[in-house]
């Protein structure tokens, strides 16, 4: 271990106090640290990092790092905490383990969400999931699928979620989705509030590659794209988004006695 990179939410209460304290542990066992910035646009070159927040903040610096292939430990300061493994009282020891037995990790898919906007195409990744709805909350909407160019189907309703393994005990699961095992390859979409009742999620192999667009007809409305609920852009009622499966993975610090259905108890409260 030559650097630790720390990335922490500045709008969580003693986030700052945690991150200097941290920091000056590493600083005790030879390590250097560095503050990531919270528009991260270049290779951090560290280790891993640190994430101090929620699940917000994992979400945000996951995304940033995973086309760097860096991994990610997550320590929780929120209230859920479902995406990190420990919290304050439990990282030093946590820090002592990876120090002396290396880095162990999970590998998480990504999507890739590419939306033509009016003045440009965006591309941006969610590890979550992709939401897509009209620009107006609350009005009913209607959106053409379509996987690999071919047609899937009109969703007529409030609109979709496409989501991730890790993704589905987010959104998806609000929606009535199935809870995926998070390390499978695999793409949900979920409707929401389908004004229908043969519409239901459907789960899909990691290859696909789709594609949404607004199909009121002579009444397109301007769909909204919102990427892990950190990001929102106006797709243009004449073009297409299109998602498909990041070319790089999420790869989130796990410790040796962690265990997903333990935090599905624990935190969801699953079978209890």
């Amino acid at each position: 271990m030559k650097t630790i990179g720390i990335f922490y939410n500045h709008l969580k209460p003693n986030a700052k106090k945690y991150c200097d304290e941290i920091s000056k542990w590493l600083k005790e066992k030879n390590i250097k640290t560095k503050n990531i910035p919270y528009n991260l646009s270049k290779n951090p070159k560290a280790d891993f990092i640190i994430s101090l927040g929620g699940d917000g903040t994992m979400l945000r610096i996951s995304r940033l790092v995973a086309k760097y292939s860096v991994p990610v430990m997550g320590v929780n300061l929120g209230t859920l905490g479902f995406l990190t493994d420990t919290d304050m009282k439990g990282v030093f020891s946590a820090l002592e383990n990876i120090l002396d037995n290396g880095i162990e990790y999970e590998e998480r898919i990504m999507l890739e969400v590419e939306i033509p906007t009016k003045n440009k195409t965006i591309k941006t990744t969610a590890l979550n999931d992709c939401i897509i709805r009209s620009v107006y909350n609350g009005r009913l909407t209607s959106i053409d699928a379509f996987i690999n160019k071919k047609f899937l189907s009109g969703y007529k309703g409030d609109g979709i979620v496409i989501s991730t393994p890790t993704g589905s005990t987010a959104y998806s699961l609000a929606l009535s989705g199935p809870i995926i095992y998070p390390t499978l390859s695999l793409i949900i979409i979920s409707p929401i509030s389908p004004h229908t009742l043969t519409h239901r999620p459907m789960i899909l192999e990691a290859d696909k590659i789709l594609e949404f667009i607004s199909s009121d007809g002579a009444r397109k409305s301007d769909l909204v794209v919102s990427v892990d609920g950190q990001e929102s852009y106006i797709l243009d009622k004449n073009k297409k988004v299109k998602i498909k499966v990041f070319a790089k993975k999420a790869k989130l610090i796990r410790d040796k006695n962690y265990s997903y259905f333990d935090t599905l108890k624990t935190k969801l409260k699953w079978g209890v």
